[in-house]
Parts: structure tokens; C-alpha cells; sequence
């Protein structure tokens, strides 16, 4: 017997709505509120869904996920708080908003999944961390995964870790991008032109990823297998270790960490 997937919600179609629709709209029924009417048009354009109210998600869709920005949590919230059932499975991209703030809102026996997804979300390599409140079984957990799969990979947490997982997975792309901006930069700099220093750059990290993905040996271990004592590797790492490369990176995660706590809900 075929199994009947449930229909899915999703309100809000921004960057990361949009990427969990692209990911999972052939794998699932889908049904989207979109209040922006140029976005609106482009997803219904670009996979062929009609654009519904919110108060049509909300009693169509078994399974709701919440895209919109935290700034604009509350706002939905309310709009929802009279429509909410027992049985809905509500789930959150947000950063900072809490399930027990959701279930507080809504009413303290609904099931809330809370997610941290990134940006390569959009590519399908994404990293989602996910933890459940306290009406949410294993299985809706389960589920949880199943649907953000569609977009990367997933890993079952315990909430209190989710500010530190915001503070690494969740801003950690940008902190990448940042690495490739200095180190192209610093290319240009040698008096290579802009194209090549990025062609370069880029597939510097593609390889060394690959490598590093293949070998499966420790970081640390194949940096000294590229650094020969007194040579070129090395005089360039020594000028990291000068700075304390590591140590900013520690304070850098540990502001990020610190800023999300502030911003919990």
C-alpha cells in the first residue's frame, strides 16, 4: 500500500522557505502563504502551487512550518493563535524563539519542532539541527528529519544547545564566505589579477575539502602533512599562530553564542 505523505505548510517564502520548498515540494504535498506578492508569484510560478491564505495553511496543511524572520514571529503568532489544532505538527526555523515561548503562545499542549537550518539549505547541503518541545513525540521528531533531509543533512539535539548550534552550523556559512573574501584579497594583493586569485581560492578549498572528506584523517593531520619544516606552508602558519587564529575563532562563536542568548524567546 502506498503510503500517503501528509500535506505540508509553509508560511513564509523567503531564502530558507524557499529552500525547504524547493527541496521538498516532489517529495510532499505542498501548500504556501507568502504575504509578499512578487514573492508570491515566483513561487507559485516557479513550482506551480496556488498561493493560500494563512488561514488555509493552517487548517489544510497536517504539518506547518513557521519561515518568517523572528522580528515577525510574534505578529504571526497572534494570527494564528485561534486557529491552532491538537493535532497540527507546528514547526520553526526561527533563531531564538523557544518551543515552551510557541506552546505558551499557542496553547501548552501543541506540538512544536524547533529547527536551526543554514543557508546551503539552498543547494541541498544544508546543516539542520533539530530538538522537540514537550508534546512533540519521537516520531514527529522523526518526521522533522525526514522533511529536512530534503535539504542537507540533520542532527537531534537537546535545546539547550541551540544557541551554540546557531552560533556555529546556523552563522557558520558567513564565516566561511568571510575566509574566501580574505584569503582573495590577500591573493590580489600579491599582484595576481582578481579572477585568478578567486579561481584559485576557490578550488584550493574545493580540493582540500574533497581531501579531507575522502582521507577522513584529523584536520591537524593533513596540515602537517602539506607543512615542511622551515618552508612555505609554514612560514604563512606561523603568521596564523602569531594572531591566535584559533582564539579568535573562539571569541568570534562565543559573541555569536552570547548574541542568540539575548535574543531568546
Amino acid at each position: 500500500m502506498k503510503t500517503v505523505r501528509p500535506t505540508i505548510g509553509i508560511i513564509g517564502g523567503g531564502n530558507m522557505g524557499t529552500a525547504i520548498l524547493s527541496g521538498i515540494h516532489k517529495a510532499y504535498p505542498v501548500i504556501v502563504c507568502e504575504q509578499d506578492k512578487k514573492k508570491c508569484r515566483f513561487l507559485k510560478r516557479t513550482f506551480k502551487l496556488s498561493g493560500q491564505s494563512l488561514r488555509d495553511v493552517i487548517e489544510q496543511a497536517q504539518i506547518i512550518i513557521l519561515a518568517v524572520k523572528p522580528q515577525n514571529f510574534d505578529e504571526l503568532l497572534q494570527e494564528i493563535e485561534s486557529t491552532t489544532g491538537k493535532k497540527k505538527l507546528f514547526i520553526s526555523i526561527a533563531a531564538g524563539i523557544t518551543t515552551s515561548y510557541i506552546e505558551k503562545r499557542l496553547q501548552r499542549d501543541v506540538k512544536v519542532i524547533r529547527t536551526m537550518p543554514n543557508l546551503p539549505a539552498q543547494i541541498g547541503q544544508g546543516m539542520t539541527a533539530v530538538c522537540g518541545g514537550k508534546s512533540a513525540s519521537f516520531s514527529d521528531i522523526k518526521r522533522a528529519c525526514q522533511i529536512f533531509n530534503h535539504i542537507g543533512k540533520t542532527v537531534v539535539v537537546k535545546e539547550e544547545w541551540m544557541d551554540a548550534i546557531t552560533a556555529v552550523s546556523g552563522s557558520g556559512p558567513a564565516y566561511v564566505f568571510l575566509f574566501i573574501e580574505c584569503f582573495t584579497n590577500a591573493a590580489v594583493s600579491l599582484g595576481l589579477s582578481e579572477d585568478l586569485g578567486k579561481a584559485l581560492v576557490l578550488q584550493t578549498f574545493r580540493g582540500s575539502w574533497g581531501l579531507f572528506e575522502q582521507q577522513r584523517e584529523e584536520a591537524s593531520e593533513l596540515r602537517a602533512r602539506v607543512t615542511s619544516q622551515g618552508g612555505t606552508t609554514q612560514a604563512a602558519v606561523d603568521v596564523f599562530m602569531k594572531y591566535h587564529l584559533e582564539g579568535v575563532f573562539r571569541e568570534a562563536l562565543q559573541a555569536a553564542r552570547n548574541r542568540a542568548r539575548e535574543l531568546v524567546k
